[in-house]
């Protein structure tokens, strides 16, 4: 048990010397409230008097503009540590221009106290540390202001002590009142680029209203952290709000984007305290008083609580995801700024408050956040479905090109062997079978010679080895035209003693040469080897082939009798393949013989397939 009340004896001792060290601390700041103020407002000096901080300047002299000189006493803090270590000040709001004056030794100043125009506007926390060895038993501390109507002048209380007490309080104002207002400026800047590109890219209007108020209200945010203001006072701060008239307007403009056509009535009512700043601006500059900014406030609020509630009827009538967040966002902020207003203009007790309007804004842009990010979700899975119908019909389609393909391929299919098949039944009627028509009237007369009919079933045998031939030519290849007819009928052509000179060159592919017309051009050179082989009694048959300019052209000629210009049915046939085709037909009579000329016209003749003449 000794042992026991031993360890409680040590802890107690601990906790003791825990709470006494905590003690000490608090003992060594001090928190000035009290001071004694000597003021002038609009050049006229005001009873010296005493007040408790903080000093709230445009509630105390009504928005009007002045010099002040505050004096804060207060003994040196307790504490062994007080004269040994450094020490620090901390306001957390002080405004406009100042001088801080410790026992006779000016510690800061900032901002001129004397040019009304000096741009300097104080809105960071004042943070200044000195050397304890300044401090006496008795201090006094004098601050001096330059207090410009409007902008939020005075002095808050001020926290004296070791830096290293102080420094705390001083880190957190800083976060609160710079840091994150920067940081939510940033954010309402990004969020009005990307809502600018949104709009760029659709033109909805909801987008441009967005980036409109986003960067408007990043102007105003970013007032909050601008000590050196870009413009004199009371200039900016009349610019300011404009600024934050159009903002208003804007924040409107958006409402309107999600809940639709507002009445008439409303529109205009908004419309035309929205547009009342600027005379706003007129008649304060004119009375040099803010009475004519709370006036307008009060109507911004009046009309803003109107809209709310109808806003706020329309959602529960019907409610949307977009409207409930937009109107949660747009009430959050409206109030914010109305406490804004009290604190900034009618309660002393909240001078030091940093603003809330300008964090819970922040609402807004996540709001229109959500509701990009909703559409987009939203429309891409319109996509997907869309792309996944699509994907549908056009398998579906595809399968039916598919089997309409196949239907058109077999009637194609049929419809070329029918041709090929009327091809072939209509050559051997005119080839084929005129001759064996022939060699039967032949012998039925019975006074034909057995070399006649014998002649006349050669020239049916060639016509059907040519025939056979014509469907393996491939397309346009004159030469191999040529070529399986001089295989063909060359060896019947010596042994009937015509001797063949073949002339042949290198031939192009004949652009119009398809399977009939390459039948056709074959029946031709036949006809007249057939006429030179019965009728001519030739001694000499020449063949040359040659391309020209645009055409080729095939010629023919013999040293015989010539050919039977009086069988008309023959070169009337004969004409009407060469039309077939194109080509033109040249019979001309020689001394001895006949030439006939075939020229096959082609405007544009494929390249040789070598380029060394036919033997």
């Amino acid at each position: 048990m000794s042992r026991r009340l031993r360890l409680y004896a040590i802890a107690l001792g601990l906790a003791a010397g825990l709470g006494g060290s905590g003690a000490a601390d608090q003992d060594e700041v001090l928190t000035l409230h009290e001071a004694q103020l000597m003021a002038s407002v609009g050049g006229r000096a005001q009873p010296e008097r005493s007040i408790n901080l903080p000093l709230h300047w445009d509630v105390l002299y009504e928005g009007r503009s002045g010099r002040a000189e505050l004096t804060l006493a207060f003994d040196l803090p307790h504490g062994a540590e007080a004269a040994r270590e450094p020490h620090a000040l901390f306001i957390a709001r002080l405004g406009n221009a100042y001088e801080i004056e410790l026992n006779g030794v000016l510690l800061l100043a900032a901002g001129s106290l004397e040019d009304s125009r000096d741009r300097w506007s104080a809105k960071h926390p004042v943070w200044l540390t000195f050397p304890s060895r300044l401090l006496e038993a008795h201090n006094a501390l004098r601050i001096r202001l330059r207090a410009d109507g409007g902008y939020r002048a005075g002095l808050s209380p001020v926290v004296v002590g070791p830096a290293r007490l102080v420094a705390p309080a001083s880190q957190r104002a800083e976060q609160l009142r710079v840091t994150l207002p920067q940081a939510t400026a940033v954010f309402s800047f990004l969020v009005a680029c990307f809502c600018g590109l949104l709009w760029w890219q659709q033109r909805d209007v909801l987008y441009a209203w967005a980036a409109c108020g986003e960067a408007l209200w990043a102007v105003t945010v970013a007032d909050a952290v601008i000590e050196h203001a870009p413009l004199p006072w009371p200039t900016w701060g009349l610019s300011l709000l404009l600024v934050r008239a159009a903002w208003a307007w804007s924040l409107y403009a958006i409402a309107e984007s999600v809940f639709g056509r507002r009445p008439r009535g409303e529109h205009w009512a908004m419309f035309s305290v929205q547009a009342s700043a600027p005379l706003c601006v007129v008649l304060m500059v004119a009375t040099g008083s803010t009475r004519p900014l709370m006036a307008w406030y009060a109507a911004n609020f009046l009309a803003w609580g109107w809209v709310i509630a109808r806003l706020f009827v329309q959602t529960l009538r019907h409610a949307s995801s977009e409207r409930v967040i937009v109107i949660v966002a747009v009430i959050a902020v409206v109030l914010a700024s109305l406490r804004d207003v009290v604190a900034a203009r009618l309660q002393t007790g909240l001078y030091d408050e940093s603003a809330w309007a300008k964090y819970l804004a922040s609402l807004v842009g996540m709001a229109l956040m959500w509701i990009v990010s909703q559409r987009f979700l939203k429309a891409r899975s319109e996509a997907l479905l869309l792309s996944a119908s699509l994907s549908r019909q056009v398998e579906h389609k595809e399968r039916e090109l598919r089997a309409s393909f196949e239907r058109l391929s077999s009637l194609e299919r049929s419809r070329a062997v029918l041709a090929e098949r009327e091809r072939i039944l209509r050559d051997m009627h005119d080839g084929v079978g005129s001759h064996l028509a022939t060699a039967m009237r032949q012998l039925e007369g019975g006074r034909a010679r057995a070399e006649e009919v014998v002649e006349t079933l050669r020239d049916s045998m060639d016509h059907l080895k040519l025939s056979i031939d014509a469907m393996t030519l491939p397309a346009g290849d004159v030469n191999a035209l040529l070529g399986s007819l001089r295989y063909r009928l060359q060896p019947r052509l010596e042994s009937a003693g015509i001797k063949v000179e073949w002339n042949v060159d290198a031939l192009p592919l004949w652009p119009g040469g398809r399977d009939e017309a390459m039948h056709h051009v074959q029946f031709l050179l036949l006809e007249v080897v057939s006429n030179v082989l019965q009728h001519a009694c030739a001694s000499t048959l020449g063949l040359s082939a040659s391309a020209g300019s645009g055409c080729i052209v095939v010629t023919l000629t013999d040293d015989g009798l010539g050919m039977d210009i009086t069988a008309r049915q023959r070169l009337r046939s004969m004409q009407a393949r060469a039309r077939a085709v194109g080509a033109i037909l040249e019979i001309e009579p020689m001394t001895p013989g006949t030439r006939v000329t075939i020229t096959l016209p082609a405007a544009d003749l494929a390249p040789a397939r070598d380029g060394a003449p036919i033997a």
